[in-house]
């Protein structure tokens, strides 16, 4: 489930990196969207997640418990399983995800698509396993046509 950077997500790398105006967010929070899929310009409050009052966006440290980056130069992936509440209600079909940075509305860092979709019931527990939320810059140029 590789996630894509949005602008705003970019932004902050670039503000982080080159100029340090902007600290990197002590946490992450993880969104579960429904059927309309987030572009790279939405914010966190025009995602389409469940409205239930169950459901809940879930709050991932920005630490190196949480985090790896072992397999490429630019992917990093969630080192532990990301865990939903258990819905008491049906939030309905699941297709996308997104990095915020708030518990609600705020900005989106990062969306992707679920690999594979889910219909989540009352009585579900959302699960994303470990290595299973990634982030992938890239590519960064192609080959020359020779």
């Amino acid at each position: 489930m590789s996630g894509r950077i949005t602008v705003w997500g970019a932004s902050q790398l670039l503000m982080s990196y080159f100029t340090q105006t902007t600290e990197p967010p002590p946490y992450f929070y993880l969104a579960l969207i429904r059927t309309i899929a987030p572009t790279p310009y939405m914010s966190g409050s025009e995602l389409d997640e469940p409205d239930n009052t169950d459901y809940a966006r879930i709050e991932i440290a920005n630490d190196l418990a949480h985090w790896v980056n072992d397999s490429a130069p630019q992917e990093v992936a969630n080192l532990v399983p990301a865990q939903f509440v258990t819905a008491v209600s049906d939030w309905g079909q699941i297709n996308y995800w997104a990095l915020c940075n708030a518990p609600m509305d705020g900005y989106n860092l990062v969306v992707g698509n679920l690999e594979s979709p889910v219909f989540v019931e009352a009585g579900d527990q959302v699960v994303i396993e470990e290595s299973d939320l990634s982030v992938t810059l890239g590519p960064f140029f192609l080959a020359e046509e020779e």
